[in-house]
């Protein structure tokens, strides 16, 4: 059972799967778009491309770079400030009264951009390397 989890922990952290499959993710979910099965949305839009960016750094050799980091920290902030605000417009509907709690599953909008800000920070914190960094006490 310790094995199973150390499987798991490692899988979550590896930058390379996890950027595979993000892609894989933005890859399928631009042919739908392109295929006009959904609705053209530029909050969606906006985030996959973040989303896209962001999975090509970590499958380079060189996503730790301060170049990389950088556009990282450009694009990837703007993935989640753009997610944020999608999902804020439905919680604005939701004091409003006009949400359609029926319609909540996995392909509707608010849950979407929940799971593309939750995206957006895992790969962040991925090219920033959060899983290993060690704080030390000041002084």
């Amino acid at each position: 059972m310790d094995s199973l989890k150390n499987i798991a922990a490692a899988t979550i952290f590896n930058r390379k799967i996890v950027g595979a499959f993000v892609l894989l993710v933005v890859l399928f979910t631009l042919a739908v778009d392109v295929a006009g099965l959904v609705h053209p949305c530029p909050y969606c839009r906006t985030q996959r491309f973040a989303l896209g960016v962001l999975s090509i750094l970590l499958l380079t050799p060189w996503w730790s770079s301060f170049g990389a980091r950088y556009i990282a920290l450009l694009i990837g902030s703007y993935g989640v400030i753009v997610g944020v605000m999608q999902n804020f417009n439905h919680v604005k509907k939701i004091n409003k009264g006009d949400f359609d709690w029926s319609a909540v599953w996995i392909g509707h909008p608010w849950v979407l951009s929940g799971l593309a800000v939750i995206a957006l920070t895992w790969l962040l914190s991925l090219i920033f390397d959060l899983p290993n960094l060690r704080l030390r006490p000041i002084g």
